[in-house]
């Protein structure tokens, strides 16, 4: 590579560096900064619409570096934090506009989520079980992903893969809420064991617990699908075409 293109590199690097947008943090009611997202970021999610299931939670993967490689704090983001990152990035990147359906709508008209709206830790129990729940950190959910991911790839008949992923999917998202399990005198620290130990102790927890444990994680759901929920019940889809013009 040429000292010239080294040069013009450098110099296009540091623009990026400098073109950022402010986003309001959820977890945190505080302001954070981002830098825009790059082409080779956006190929990335274009490319993963290729991969069938696997692709769909690569992409989970994908946007969660992005906002981590971006955010020019040092900061630790939750899941809930996700729609108004991408939706600021996608303003500042696409625009505000937005077509659906046919339809134009503005991402400006979208609710916005506070900490209030979130109850960001909660211990539910049954019999002598008790589980203490937390909204998942991207660093968590990002490291579940790809143990789940590695799973799925062994699985290489599409239609086994495809009857397999339900449960698969539900069993590791479940323990991405898990801070910790306490039977009796006996407490397992899920920051402590692998993914893998995770999904095998969720499996084997009562249905009456694991509902309880559901319904917290449903409670989280319902207030990030209204971050991207226009009046008219119309749904952003936070997908591999997300940052790309409509």
């Amino acid at each position: 590579m040429s000292s010239d293109v080294k040069s013009f590199l450098n110099s296009l690097q540091e623009l990026n560096n400098a073109n950022t947008v402010t986003v309001k943090i959820p977890s945190i009611a505080k302001k954070a900064s981002f830098k825009l997202a790059s082409v080779s970021q956006q190929k990335k999610l274009i490319s993963s619409a290729f991969d069938g299931i696997d692709g769909v939670v690569k992409r989970v993967n994908i946007f969660n570096d992005l906002i981590t490689d971006n955010s020019v704090e040092d900061q630790e983001y939750l899941i809930i934090d996700k729609p108004a990152i991408l939706l600021g990035l996608r303003r500042e990147s696409v625009g505000s506009k937005i077509t659906i359906n046919d339809a134009e709508y503005d991402i400006d008209d979208l609710p916005s989520i506070k900490k209030s709206d979130v109850k960001l830790k909660s211990t539910v129990s049954h019999d002598e079980i008790a589980v203490d729940l937390s909204v998942p950190t991207l660093s968590i959910d990002s490291a579940i992903n790809n143990k789940l991911i590695a799973e799925l790839a062994k699985i290489t008949d599409p239609s086994e893969k495809l009857k397999q992923s339900v449960g698969m999917v539900v069993s590791y998202e479940t323990s991405k809420y898990i801070d910790s399990i306490k039977i009796g005198e006996n407490t397992v620290v899920f920051s402590d064991i692998s993914s893998f130990e995770r999904k095998e102790i969720v499996n084997n927890l009562p249905l009456k617990l694991s509902n309880k444990i559901l319904d917290y994680i449903s409670s989280i759901k319902k207030v990030t699908d209204r971050a991207v929920t226009f009046d008219q019940e119309v749904m952003i889809e936070i997908n591999a075409s997300f940052l790309s013009t409509d």
